[in-house]
């Protein structure tokens, strides 16, 4: 059964000796797994074969998190929706940009604002996000997530917006509940507007409530991975529409999402 997993430390030595530009060529792919075919394979499928029953029951465990996975275990190829080899290699080199430790692609940009906000707020919270927004974010904030009982506050996108103007926002508002999101887009759409990431990740360290702190969430699609890792200024989770500039050719639909395992789990999830 073809695998895209890395299972050696070839691999591992491999990202840290080479930039992204060459690593995007062949990383997270072993040709061997896939007859010896220089280009990974497009896998037009929806489920794969186990090599026992056994082995099925196994990887299952895994994939619904009954079980933690043993040191030398793989997870398995299950069904397309969960994993694919594809996805799998797409997800290992969009994290080499960014620099993350974890990536979630999804069919759409929104597919990825909308899983990743629907993993981190509950009813009674609040939602600081910066304005403009994407039109389907902007309706997804003030639209779809108010009935279930979230409450979106916009602060106006500045590059000069501090941690305190976030605040004001905030008691402007007259918002009550915790805040579990600060989401932004940078460069915003359409007008381009600059939010300063590094004053978001101080207000969310400020806003914390003992182990609870509001999640900072970039929108990065117009600059992409190339030309800015929202990631490196504290940000907790990069989205894309890799509708957009990393499919670059206009014949997909495509998104992501991108942090820390931990943090990338419940989004997966």
């Amino acid at each position: 059964m073809p695998r895209s997993k890395r299972t050696s430390e070839t691999f591992v030595r491999q990202k840290q000796a080479f930039h992204p530009e060459s690593l995007m060529m062949t990383y997270g792919y072993k040709p061997e797994w896939s007859e010896g075919a220089l280009k990974v394979p497009l896998f037009q499928t929806s489920t794969f074969v186990f090599k026992t029953a056994e082995e099925g029951k196994a990887f299952f465990e895994i994939a619904y998190g009954l079980r933690q996975k043993a040191e030398a275990e793989s997870a398995g190829l299950i069904y397309s929706r969960i994993n694919n080899p594809d996805l799998e290699i797409l997800e290992e080199r969009l994290a080499l940009w960014d620099g993350a430790e974890s990536c979630a692609v999804f069919n759409t940009g929104m597919a990825a604002i909308a899983t990743t906000l629907m993993a981190y707020v509950r009813p009674g919270d609040i939602v600081l996000y910066s304005t403009p927004l994407y039109g389907g974010t902007d309706h997804l904030l003030k639209h779809v997530l108010p009935g279930f009982g979230v409450t979106p506050v916009p602060f106006r996108a500045s590059a000069c917006a501090s941690a305190d103007d976030l605040s004001a926002s905030l008691e402007q508002a007259r918002a009550t509940g915790p805040v579990s999101v600060v989401i932004v887009e940078t460069p915003a759409n359409p007008t381009n507007a600059l939010v300063d990431l590094a004053a978001c990740a101080e207000f969310s360290r400020r806003a914390a409530n003992g182990n609870r702190r509001p999640l900072v969430m970039v929108d990065n699609t117009f600059l992409g991975p190339l030309w800015q890792q929202p990631l490196k200024h504290g940000a907790d989770i990069v989205l894309y529409s890799a509708t957009k500039y990393i499919g670059g050719h206009s014949d997909l639909l495509a998104g992501a999402a991108l942090g820390a395992k931990a943090v990338l789990d419940p989004v997966r999830a």
